[in-house]
Protein backbone atom coordinates (compact mmCIF):
# COMPACT_ATOMS: atom_id res chain seq x y z
CA UNK A 1 0.00 0.00 0.00
CA UNK A 2 1.64 3.49 -1.08
CA UNK A 3 1.79 6.36 1.28
CA UNK A 4 0.57 9.57 0.87
CA UNK A 5 3.74 11.04 0.58
CA UNK A 6 4.55 8.34 -2.23
CA UNK A 7 1.40 9.18 -4.06
CA UNK A 8 1.93 12.88 -4.19
CA UNK A 9 5.68 12.15 -5.42
CA UNK A 10 4.52 9.92 -8.20
CA UNK A 11 1.57 12.48 -9.04
CA UNK A 12 4.49 15.23 -9.26
CA UNK A 13 6.85 13.00 -11.33
CA UNK A 14 3.57 12.18 -13.57
CA UNK A 15 3.55 16.29 -13.71
CA UNK A 16 6.81 16.60 -14.26
CA UNK A 17 6.93 13.89 -17.89
CA UNK A 18 3.43 15.84 -18.51
CA UNK A 19 5.44 19.54 -18.53
CA UNK A 20 8.52 17.92 -20.37
CA UNK A 21 6.15 15.98 -23.24
CA UNK A 22 4.55 19.53 -23.75
CA UNK A 23 8.13 21.10 -24.10
CA UNK A 24 9.16 18.30 -26.19
CA UNK A 25 6.25 17.96 -28.38
CA UNK A 26 5.86 21.77 -29.25
CA UNK A 27 9.89 22.10 -29.80
CA UNK A 28 9.76 19.23 -31.76
CA UNK A 29 6.78 20.30 -34.04
CA UNK A 30 8.16 24.55 -34.93
CA UNK A 31 11.66 22.70 -35.25
CA UNK A 32 10.58 20.49 -37.95
CA UNK A 33 8.06 23.22 -39.57
CA UNK A 34 11.28 25.32 -39.58
CA UNK A 35 13.22 22.36 -41.20
CA UNK A 36 11.03 21.76 -43.90
CA UNK A 37 11.30 25.85 -44.78
CA UNK A 38 15.07 25.76 -45.03
CA UNK A 39 15.48 22.26 -46.18
CA UNK A 40 13.93 23.54 -49.58
CA UNK A 41 15.54 26.70 -49.95
CA UNK A 42 19.06 25.67 -48.40
CA UNK A 43 21.18 22.78 -49.33
CA UNK A 44 22.74 20.07 -47.53
CA UNK A 45 26.18 21.89 -47.30
CA UNK A 46 24.73 25.05 -46.01
CA UNK A 47 24.06 23.18 -42.59
CA UNK A 48 27.16 21.37 -42.64
CA UNK A 49 28.75 24.72 -42.58
CA UNK A 50 26.34 25.71 -39.95
CA UNK A 51 26.89 23.00 -37.75
CA UNK A 52 30.77 23.12 -37.46
CA UNK A 53 29.85 26.96 -36.44
CA UNK A 54 27.18 26.37 -34.74
CA UNK A 55 28.93 23.63 -32.40
CA UNK A 56 31.90 25.99 -31.68
CA UNK A 57 29.09 28.21 -30.23
CA UNK A 58 27.42 25.59 -28.17
CA UNK A 59 31.27 24.41 -26.72
CA UNK A 60 31.67 27.71 -25.63
CA UNK A 61 28.45 28.20 -23.75
CA UNK A 62 29.34 25.72 -21.21
CA UNK A 63 32.00 27.79 -20.37
CA UNK A 64 29.72 30.77 -19.48
CA UNK A 65 27.17 29.01 -17.83
CA UNK A 66 27.17 25.32 -17.10
CA UNK A 67 29.95 25.63 -14.03
CA UNK A 68 27.34 27.65 -12.47
CA UNK A 69 23.55 26.29 -13.41
CA UNK A 70 24.10 22.78 -11.22
CA UNK A 71 26.06 24.17 -8.51
CA UNK A 72 23.79 26.92 -7.46
CA UNK A 73 20.88 24.94 -8.15
CA UNK A 74 22.46 22.63 -5.77
CA UNK A 75 23.84 24.57 -3.15
CA UNK A 76 22.04 24.35 0.30
CA UNK A 77 22.11 28.20 1.09
CA UNK A 78 21.37 30.56 -1.61
CA UNK A 79 21.86 34.35 -1.74
CA UNK A 80 21.67 36.87 -4.70
CA UNK A 81 25.02 37.58 -4.29
CA UNK A 82 26.16 34.07 -5.82
CA UNK A 83 23.88 33.97 -8.74
CA UNK A 84 24.83 37.77 -9.15
CA UNK A 85 28.48 36.81 -9.08
CA UNK A 86 27.81 33.84 -11.33
CA UNK A 87 26.81 36.20 -13.83
CA UNK A 88 29.68 38.82 -13.42
CA UNK A 89 32.41 35.48 -13.92
CA UNK A 90 30.02 34.64 -17.07
CA UNK A 91 29.86 37.53 -18.43
CA UNK A 92 33.62 38.14 -18.45
CA UNK A 93 34.53 34.83 -19.50
CA UNK A 94 32.16 35.07 -22.14
CA UNK A 95 33.87 38.78 -23.42
CA UNK A 96 37.18 36.88 -24.03
CA UNK A 97 35.34 33.61 -26.18
CA UNK A 98 33.87 36.25 -27.97
CA UNK A 99 37.32 38.04 -28.97
CA UNK A 100 38.74 34.51 -29.58
CA UNK A 101 36.30 33.38 -32.00
CA UNK A 102 37.03 36.92 -34.28
CA UNK A 103 40.47 34.58 -34.67
CA UNK A 104 38.73 31.44 -34.94
CA UNK A 105 36.42 32.19 -37.63
CA UNK A 106 39.25 33.12 -39.71
CA UNK A 107 40.93 29.95 -38.65
CA UNK A 108 38.07 27.95 -39.45
CA UNK A 109 37.57 29.86 -43.42
CA UNK A 110 40.85 28.99 -44.42
CA UNK A 111 40.90 24.96 -42.96
CA UNK A 112 37.37 24.72 -44.70
CA UNK A 113 37.93 26.91 -47.73
CA UNK A 114 34.67 28.44 -46.12
CA UNK A 115 34.54 32.37 -46.45
CA UNK A 116 31.25 33.22 -44.49
CA UNK A 117 33.11 31.20 -41.69
CA UNK A 118 34.94 34.58 -40.98
CA UNK A 119 31.95 36.38 -40.09
CA UNK A 120 29.48 33.66 -39.17
CA UNK A 121 31.16 32.39 -35.62
CA UNK A 122 31.81 35.83 -34.07
CA UNK A 123 27.94 37.11 -34.71
CA UNK A 124 26.78 33.58 -33.48
CA UNK A 125 29.02 33.27 -30.55
CA UNK A 126 27.16 36.74 -29.42
CA UNK A 127 24.71 34.05 -28.00
CA UNK A 128 26.87 32.97 -25.22
CA UNK A 129 25.77 36.21 -23.31
CA UNK A 130 22.47 35.17 -23.18
CA UNK A 131 22.46 31.65 -22.84
CA UNK A 132 24.90 32.29 -19.54
CA UNK A 133 22.44 34.67 -18.24
CA UNK A 134 19.18 31.77 -19.46
CA UNK A 135 21.45 29.01 -17.59
CA UNK A 136 21.80 31.17 -14.02
CA UNK A 137 17.78 32.03 -14.29
CA UNK A 138 17.06 28.52 -14.71
CA UNK A 139 19.31 27.76 -11.62
CA UNK A 140 16.87 30.09 -9.59
CA UNK A 141 13.67 28.77 -11.34
CA UNK A 142 14.77 25.30 -10.48
CA UNK A 143 15.14 26.40 -6.51
CA UNK A 144 11.89 27.60 -6.51
CA UNK A 145 10.36 24.72 -8.28
CA UNK A 146 9.18 27.01 -11.33
CA UNK A 147 9.37 24.42 -13.81
CA UNK A 148 6.19 25.96 -15.98
CA UNK A 149 8.03 29.19 -16.34
CA UNK A 150 11.09 27.58 -17.30
CA UNK A 151 9.17 25.40 -20.34
CA UNK A 152 7.21 28.46 -21.29
CA UNK A 153 9.87 30.58 -21.61
CA UNK A 154 11.59 27.65 -23.54
CA UNK A 155 8.96 26.96 -25.83
CA UNK A 156 8.18 30.63 -26.34
CA UNK A 157 11.76 31.81 -26.93
CA UNK A 158 11.67 29.13 -29.78
CA UNK A 159 8.28 30.37 -31.21
CA UNK A 160 9.60 34.04 -31.30
CA UNK A 161 13.07 33.14 -32.93
CA UNK A 162 12.24 30.51 -35.39
CA UNK A 163 9.51 32.99 -36.39
CA UNK A 164 12.13 35.52 -37.21
CA UNK A 165 14.81 33.17 -38.35
CA UNK A 166 12.12 31.73 -41.23
CA UNK A 167 11.39 35.27 -42.01
CA UNK A 168 15.58 35.84 -42.61
CA UNK A 169 15.36 32.67 -44.58
CA UNK A 170 12.62 33.64 -46.70
CA UNK A 171 14.18 36.80 -47.38
CA UNK A 172 17.47 34.96 -48.52
CA UNK A 173 19.61 35.36 -46.09
CA UNK A 174 21.30 32.08 -46.96
CA UNK A 175 23.19 30.54 -43.84
CA UNK A 176 22.37 33.57 -41.67
CA UNK A 177 18.83 32.22 -41.43
CA UNK A 178 20.74 29.10 -39.14
CA UNK A 179 22.81 31.27 -37.59
CA UNK A 180 20.25 33.20 -36.88
CA UNK A 181 17.46 30.81 -35.18
CA UNK A 182 20.37 29.89 -32.39
CA UNK A 183 21.05 33.47 -31.77
CA UNK A 184 17.14 34.56 -31.54
CA UNK A 185 15.72 32.02 -29.54
CA UNK A 186 18.80 32.17 -26.74
CA UNK A 187 18.22 35.93 -26.32
CA UNK A 188 14.36 35.81 -26.18
CA UNK A 189 14.44 32.51 -23.61
CA UNK A 190 16.44 34.50 -21.56
CA UNK A 191 14.27 37.80 -21.50
CA UNK A 192 11.28 35.91 -21.19
CA UNK A 193 12.43 33.87 -17.99
CA UNK A 194 14.10 36.78 -16.80
CA UNK A 195 10.43 38.66 -16.85
CA UNK A 196 9.22 35.45 -15.72
CA UNK A 197 10.42 34.75 -12.72
CA UNK A 198 10.46 38.44 -11.44
CA UNK A 199 13.86 38.45 -9.34
CA UNK A 200 16.16 40.98 -12.11
CA UNK A 201 19.55 39.27 -11.56
CA UNK A 202 22.87 42.03 -12.48
CA UNK A 203 26.82 41.06 -12.91
CA UNK A 204 28.81 41.69 -10.18
CA UNK A 205 32.42 40.93 -9.58
CA UNK A 206 32.68 38.48 -6.46
CA UNK A 207 35.63 36.06 -6.87
CA UNK A 208 34.82 35.24 -3.11
CA UNK A 209 31.38 33.90 -3.94
CA UNK A 210 32.38 32.04 -6.78
CA UNK A 211 34.64 29.91 -4.54
CA UNK A 212 32.13 29.10 -2.89
CA UNK A 213 30.20 27.09 -5.37
CA UNK A 214 33.20 24.87 -5.65
CA UNK A 215 33.80 21.12 -6.75
CA UNK A 216 30.56 20.51 -7.66
CA UNK A 217 30.39 23.36 -10.09
CA UNK A 218 33.79 22.14 -11.58
CA UNK A 219 33.24 18.73 -11.82
CA UNK A 220 29.75 19.75 -12.96
CA UNK A 221 31.10 21.87 -15.85
CA UNK A 222 33.83 19.47 -16.97
CA UNK A 223 31.00 16.38 -17.86
CA UNK A 224 29.11 19.04 -19.56
CA UNK A 225 32.13 20.19 -21.32
CA UNK A 226 33.22 17.20 -22.76
CA UNK A 227 29.41 15.96 -23.51
CA UNK A 228 29.41 19.33 -25.90
CA UNK A 229 33.01 18.25 -27.29
CA UNK A 230 32.06 14.69 -28.54
CA UNK A 231 29.29 16.84 -30.61
CA UNK A 232 32.72 19.48 -31.87
CA UNK A 233 34.88 16.13 -32.51
CA UNK A 234 32.04 14.02 -33.58
CA UNK A 235 30.84 17.03 -36.49
CA UNK A 236 34.99 17.92 -37.45
CA UNK A 237 35.52 14.18 -38.13
CA UNK A 238 32.60 13.79 -39.95
CA UNK A 239 33.43 16.67 -42.21
CA UNK A 240 37.42 15.35 -42.58
CA UNK A 241 35.86 11.49 -43.37
CA UNK A 242 32.66 12.30 -45.40
CA UNK A 243 32.47 15.76 -46.12
CA UNK A 244 30.07 19.12 -45.96
CA UNK A 245 27.36 16.78 -47.25
CA UNK A 246 27.07 14.26 -45.46
CA UNK A 247 28.00 16.47 -42.09
CA UNK A 248 24.63 18.56 -43.80
CA UNK A 249 22.82 15.18 -43.10
CA UNK A 250 23.89 14.53 -39.67
CA UNK A 251 22.56 18.26 -38.64
CA UNK A 252 19.27 17.27 -40.69
CA UNK A 253 19.16 14.41 -38.48
CA UNK A 254 19.84 16.08 -35.07
CA UNK A 255 17.39 18.66 -36.05
CA UNK A 256 14.55 15.65 -35.99
CA UNK A 257 16.11 13.93 -32.58
CA UNK A 258 17.95 16.63 -30.85
CA UNK A 259 14.93 19.15 -29.84
CA UNK A 260 13.12 15.97 -28.56
CA UNK A 261 15.62 14.97 -26.62
CA UNK A 262 16.77 17.98 -25.78
CA UNK A 263 13.74 18.94 -23.84
CA UNK A 264 13.07 15.71 -21.94
CA UNK A 265 16.75 15.47 -21.15
CA UNK A 266 17.32 19.05 -19.76
CA UNK A 267 13.66 19.04 -18.11
CA UNK A 268 13.65 16.11 -16.49
CA UNK A 269 16.88 16.70 -15.35
CA UNK A 270 15.86 20.04 -13.58
CA UNK A 271 12.40 18.41 -12.31
CA UNK A 272 14.03 15.37 -10.93
CA UNK A 273 17.24 17.39 -9.02
CA UNK A 274 15.14 19.46 -7.01
CA UNK A 275 13.29 16.26 -5.95
CA UNK A 276 16.15 14.14 -5.33
CA UNK A 277 17.96 17.03 -3.64
CA UNK A 278 15.23 16.94 -1.11
CA UNK A 279 15.53 13.47 -0.28
CA UNK A 280 19.52 12.97 -0.32
CA UNK A 281 19.89 12.96 3.78
CA UNK A 282 17.06 10.24 3.76
CA UNK A 283 18.87 7.31 1.53
CA UNK A 284 16.11 4.46 1.89
CA UNK A 285 14.13 7.72 0.28
CA UNK A 286 15.92 8.67 -2.36
CA UNK A 287 16.56 5.46 -3.35
CA UNK A 288 13.50 4.55 -3.32
CA UNK A 289 12.56 8.02 -5.65
CA UNK A 290 15.01 6.93 -8.02
CA UNK A 291 13.60 4.16 -9.24
CA UNK A 292 10.65 5.55 -9.21
CA UNK A 293 11.53 7.92 -11.30
CA UNK A 294 13.50 6.20 -13.74
CA UNK A 295 10.94 3.46 -14.21
CA UNK A 296 8.30 5.45 -15.04
CA UNK A 297 10.02 7.96 -17.26
CA UNK A 298 11.55 5.10 -19.23
CA UNK A 299 8.31 3.86 -19.94
CA UNK A 300 7.18 7.28 -20.99
CA UNK A 301 10.48 8.01 -23.12
CA UNK A 302 11.79 5.38 -24.36
CA UNK A 303 8.14 4.57 -26.94
CA UNK A 304 8.82 8.74 -28.40
CA UNK A 305 12.13 7.61 -29.41
CA UNK A 306 11.45 4.26 -30.96
CA UNK A 307 8.27 5.74 -32.57
CA UNK A 308 10.91 8.57 -34.04
CA UNK A 309 13.08 5.70 -35.06
CA UNK A 310 9.99 3.39 -36.88
CA UNK A 311 8.78 6.27 -38.58
CA UNK A 312 11.78 8.54 -39.48
CA UNK A 313 11.79 6.73 -43.34
CA UNK A 314 8.59 7.99 -43.99
CA UNK A 315 8.60 11.27 -41.84
CA UNK A 316 12.42 12.66 -42.64
CA UNK A 317 11.28 12.67 -47.08
CA UNK A 318 8.01 14.58 -45.36
CA UNK A 319 10.36 17.18 -43.88
CA UNK A 320 13.49 17.37 -45.87
CA UNK A 321 12.09 16.74 -49.45
CA UNK A 322 14.17 14.91 -51.92
CA UNK A 323 18.19 14.67 -51.87
CA UNK A 324 18.04 13.38 -48.49
CA UNK A 325 17.90 9.95 -48.44
CA UNK A 326 21.50 8.95 -46.68
CA UNK A 327 19.93 10.59 -43.76
CA UNK A 328 16.97 8.61 -43.31
CA UNK A 329 19.45 5.95 -41.72
CA UNK A 330 21.66 8.60 -39.21
CA UNK A 331 17.88 9.48 -37.98
CA UNK A 332 17.03 5.88 -37.17
CA UNK A 333 20.39 5.41 -34.80
CA UNK A 334 19.98 8.75 -33.37
CA UNK A 335 16.54 8.43 -32.04
CA UNK A 336 17.34 4.19 -30.49
CA UNK A 337 20.54 5.84 -29.07
CA UNK A 338 18.11 8.42 -27.32
CA UNK A 339 15.93 5.55 -26.39
CA UNK A 340 19.01 3.82 -24.68
CA UNK A 341 20.60 6.84 -23.06
CA UNK A 342 17.98 9.35 -21.89
CA UNK A 343 16.05 6.80 -19.52
CA UNK A 344 19.36 5.62 -18.29
CA UNK A 345 20.63 8.95 -17.46
CA UNK A 346 18.69 9.89 -14.97
CA UNK A 347 20.50 7.84 -12.40
CA UNK A 348 23.56 9.79 -12.41
CA UNK A 349 20.43 13.05 -11.55
CA UNK A 350 20.23 11.17 -8.65
CA UNK A 351 24.09 11.39 -8.03
CA UNK A 352 24.70 14.42 -9.33
CA UNK A 353 21.93 15.59 -6.29
CA UNK A 354 23.44 13.88 -4.27
CA UNK A 355 26.98 16.18 -4.52
CA UNK A 356 28.72 13.27 -6.73
CA UNK A 357 28.60 14.56 -10.42
CA UNK A 358 32.03 12.65 -10.88
CA UNK A 359 29.79 9.63 -12.02
CA UNK A 360 28.39 11.75 -15.05
CA UNK A 361 31.39 13.42 -16.01
CA UNK A 362 32.92 9.49 -16.30
CA UNK A 363 29.72 8.24 -18.39
CA UNK A 364 30.46 11.23 -21.09
CA UNK A 365 34.28 10.45 -20.79
CA UNK A 366 33.60 7.13 -21.84
CA UNK A 367 30.73 7.59 -24.21
CA UNK A 368 32.87 10.43 -25.67
CA UNK A 369 35.64 7.65 -26.59
CA UNK A 370 33.51 5.44 -27.60
CA UNK A 371 31.68 7.50 -29.98
CA UNK A 372 35.20 8.48 -31.93
CA UNK A 373 36.26 4.93 -31.96
CA UNK A 374 33.40 3.66 -34.19
CA UNK A 375 33.45 6.33 -36.17
CA UNK A 376 36.53 6.37 -36.93
CA UNK A 377 36.92 2.64 -37.05
CA UNK A 378 33.68 1.75 -39.19
CA UNK A 379 34.11 4.57 -41.52
CA UNK A 380 34.43 2.29 -44.26
CA UNK A 381 30.60 1.47 -44.06
CA UNK A 382 29.70 4.93 -44.99
CA UNK A 383 27.79 7.46 -43.37
CA UNK A 384 25.72 4.61 -41.45
CA UNK A 385 29.00 4.45 -39.47
CA UNK A 386 28.25 8.06 -37.92
CA UNK A 387 24.61 6.57 -36.51
CA UNK A 388 26.21 3.49 -35.24
CA UNK A 389 28.94 5.94 -33.10
CA UNK A 390 25.71 7.84 -31.43
CA UNK A 391 24.30 4.18 -30.71
CA UNK A 392 27.77 2.89 -29.25
CA UNK A 393 28.41 5.84 -27.09
CA UNK A 394 25.17 6.88 -25.58
CA UNK A 395 25.07 2.81 -24.81
CA UNK A 396 28.29 2.92 -23.20
CA UNK A 397 26.86 5.37 -20.65
CA UNK A 398 23.62 3.33 -20.13
CA UNK A 399 25.82 0.26 -19.34
CA UNK A 400 27.96 2.56 -16.97
CA UNK A 401 24.70 4.10 -15.52
CA UNK A 402 23.72 0.42 -14.44
CA UNK A 403 26.75 -0.94 -13.97
CA UNK A 404 28.15 1.78 -11.75
CA UNK A 405 28.58 1.00 -8.12
CA UNK A 406 28.35 3.95 -5.14
CA UNK A 407 27.74 4.22 -1.94
CA UNK A 408 25.68 7.13 -2.65
CA UNK A 409 23.04 5.16 -4.56
CA UNK A 410 21.57 2.60 -2.34
CA UNK A 411 20.05 0.80 -5.82
CA UNK A 412 21.16 -2.41 -6.54
CA UNK A 413 22.39 -2.94 -10.16
CA UNK A 414 20.08 -6.02 -10.66
CA UNK A 415 17.32 -3.24 -9.61
CA UNK A 416 18.33 -0.93 -12.07
CA UNK A 417 18.58 -3.00 -14.54
CA UNK A 418 14.89 -3.68 -13.93
CA UNK A 419 13.73 -0.54 -13.91
CA UNK A 420 14.87 0.05 -17.57
CA UNK A 421 14.40 -3.20 -19.30
CA UNK A 422 11.12 -3.72 -19.51
CA UNK A 423 10.32 -0.25 -20.72
CA UNK A 424 13.44 -1.33 -23.40
CA UNK A 425 11.91 -4.65 -24.37
CA UNK A 426 7.85 -3.26 -25.01
CA UNK A 427 8.88 -0.20 -26.47
CA UNK A 428 11.44 -2.28 -29.24
CA UNK A 429 8.66 -4.24 -29.51
CA UNK A 430 6.18 -1.43 -30.59
CA UNK A 431 8.62 0.29 -32.84
CA UNK A 432 9.45 -3.33 -34.76
CA UNK A 433 5.57 -4.01 -35.20
CA UNK A 434 4.87 -0.12 -36.14
CA UNK A 435 8.45 -0.05 -38.79
CA UNK A 436 7.24 -3.33 -40.35
CA UNK A 437 3.64 -1.69 -41.00
CA UNK A 438 5.26 1.16 -42.86
CA UNK A 439 7.06 -0.74 -44.98
CA UNK A 440 3.93 -2.25 -46.58
CA UNK A 441 1.73 0.54 -46.47
CA UNK A 442 0.68 1.51 -49.97
CA UNK A 443 1.56 5.07 -50.25
CA UNK A 444 4.99 6.34 -49.76
CA UNK A 445 6.71 9.32 -47.72
CA UNK A 446 2.41 10.34 -47.74
CA UNK A 447 1.41 12.20 -44.32
CA UNK A 448 -1.68 9.42 -44.34
CA UNK A 449 1.25 6.67 -43.72
CA UNK A 450 2.41 8.86 -40.97
CA UNK A 451 -0.39 9.45 -39.31
CA UNK A 452 -1.65 5.58 -39.23
CA UNK A 453 1.86 4.70 -37.63
CA UNK A 454 1.80 7.38 -35.08
CA UNK A 455 -2.16 6.28 -34.21
CA UNK A 456 -1.05 2.22 -34.52
CA UNK A 457 2.37 3.09 -32.32
CA UNK A 458 0.20 4.44 -29.62
CA UNK A 459 -2.69 1.92 -29.63
CA UNK A 460 0.33 -0.84 -30.03
CA UNK A 461 2.18 0.60 -26.81
CA UNK A 462 -1.14 0.86 -24.77
CA UNK A 463 -2.21 -2.32 -25.53
CA UNK A 464 1.27 -3.67 -24.60
CA UNK A 465 1.35 -1.71 -21.25
CA UNK A 466 -1.91 -3.32 -20.81
CA UNK A 467 -0.86 -6.43 -20.89
CA UNK A 468 2.80 -6.62 -19.68
CA UNK A 469 2.71 -2.97 -17.41
CA UNK A 470 -0.92 -2.24 -16.35
CA UNK A 471 0.26 -0.24 -13.22
CA UNK A 472 2.15 1.72 -15.05
CA UNK A 473 -0.60 2.76 -17.94
CA UNK A 474 -2.76 3.58 -14.54
CA UNK A 475 -0.92 6.04 -13.56
CA UNK A 476 -0.42 7.81 -16.94
CA UNK A 477 -3.94 7.38 -17.14
CA UNK A 478 -4.37 8.92 -13.93
CA UNK A 479 -1.70 11.54 -15.20
CA UNK A 480 -3.95 12.71 -18.31
CA UNK A 481 -7.16 12.91 -16.07
CA UNK A 482 -5.00 15.52 -13.44
CA UNK A 483 -2.15 16.72 -15.40
CA UNK A 484 -4.11 20.20 -15.29
CA UNK A 485 -4.20 20.55 -12.11
CA UNK A 486 -1.24 19.13 -10.06
CA UNK A 487 1.76 20.02 -11.35
CA UNK A 488 0.84 23.69 -11.05
CA UNK A 489 -0.16 22.99 -7.56
CA UNK A 490 2.84 21.33 -6.83
CA UNK A 491 5.54 23.79 -8.13
CA UNK A 492 3.52 26.73 -6.35
CA UNK A 493 4.30 24.72 -3.59
CA UNK A 494 7.36 24.09 -3.97
CA UNK A 495 8.12 27.65 -4.53
CA UNK A 496 6.57 28.72 -1.38
CA UNK A 497 8.95 26.23 0.56
CA UNK A 498 11.83 27.31 -1.37
CA UNK A 499 11.41 31.17 -1.73
CA UNK A 500 13.27 31.56 1.65
CA UNK A 501 16.43 30.15 0.54
CA UNK A 502 16.93 32.64 -1.44
CA UNK A 503 18.42 36.42 0.34
CA UNK A 504 19.67 38.95 -0.61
Amino acid sequence: MKTKRQKNAERRLLGWIGWAGFDAIGRLALLTGSTVVFSRLLSPRDFGVTALALTIVAVASVFVGMPFEEALTQRRGLRMIHLRAALGASWLIGSVILVLSIFGGWLLARLYGQPEMRYLLPIAMISIFFSGHSDIATALARRLRRFNDVAYATLTGHVVGIALSLLLALLGAGVWSLVGQRLLVVVARAVILQYRIGFLILPRWSPAHIGQLGRFAGLSFLSRLTENVTYLAFNNVVEVYFGLTVLGYVNMAMRLIEPIRGAIAATGHNLAFSFFASASRDRPRHAQLAETVVSRSAFAIVPVFVGMAAVAPVLLPIVAGPGWDDAVGITICFAIAGAIAVPACFIFTALSANARPEFGLLSTLASFAATVFVLVSASSLGPISVGMSRIAGDATQAVIAIGLSSPSLSWSRSSRLAALSPAWMLGGAMGLIVAQFGAVLPFVNRLPNLAVMVLLGVGVYALLLAVFARPTLRSFTAMLRSHGRNPAADASSGAAKNCATLSP
